[in-house]
């Protein structure tokens, strides 16, 4: 039986939704954008630090960005509901908000087990924090699901986007890569398949 855990900016969507909106306000330059990108870059504290910055944008004119400008990859919302009607765990690992999220869930039709941090605007002024990591690296976390589902019996596929994304990728059974990820992948002779849709991924639970 397979499960899968994957990644949210980059990997279900086409591009970083949390880079594109701030970049699209114009609130980071795009050398600000790659200080996140390290291979031990803390992604909380990079989004504590740059994405708040986010107060500054209306919520509707977030949410409006995001119905214009960011899609799924082909193939996830089949991948998704596949997984429902054999019951594959499909769950969602994120260092990106919920802000943004849910408004990608809702425009795109898509349901799955998801951990986001959570981004409230209170008089103006973002908080954002990361309950579910409990003093973890997100790195860590999301080798954490990986291994909690190959505990329990399953073979665990897993797509990711970025060099955070590389802990999980190692620990994985089967490795969709795209992106930052794939680069770091190919250069290091880490077996994996380029995530450019997600229909290898549903070839393979189909």
């Amino acid at each position: 039986m397979y499960a899968i855990v994957s990644d949210f900016d980059g990997t279900i969507t086409t591009r970083d939704v949390g880079d594109f909106l701030l970049l699209h306000f114009r609130l980071v330059t795009p050398e600000e954008i790659e200080t996140g990108y390290g291979l031990n870059a803390p992604v909380g504290k990079w989004m504590k630090k740059f994405f708040r910055r986010i107060e500054k944008i209306p919520v509707r004119e977030i949410e409006k960005a995001i119905y214009k400008r960011i899609k799924v990859k082909k193939g996830v919302r089949e991948t998704m509901k596949i997984c429902k009607n054999k019951g594959i765990p499909f769950e969602i690992a994120s260092g990106g908000v919920d802000l943004y999220a849910r408004p990608v869930f809702k425009k795109e039709q898509l349901k799955a087990r998801s951990f986001f941090g959570k981004c409230r605007l209170v008089r103006g002024k973002a908080k954002i924090e990361y309950p579910f990591l409990k003093n973890m690296e997100l790195s860590d976390f999301k080798r954490s699901r990986v291994d909690h589902y190959r505990k329990k019996g399953y073979t665990v596929i897993f797509c990711g986007d970025a060099p955070n994304d590389l802990k999980a990728a190692l620990a994985a059974d089967r490795v969709f890569a795209d992106s930052r990820l794939y680069k770091i992948c190919r250069e290091r002779g880490i077996k994996c398949r380029k995530l450019s849709t997600f229909l290898p991924v549903l070839k393979i639970i189909s």
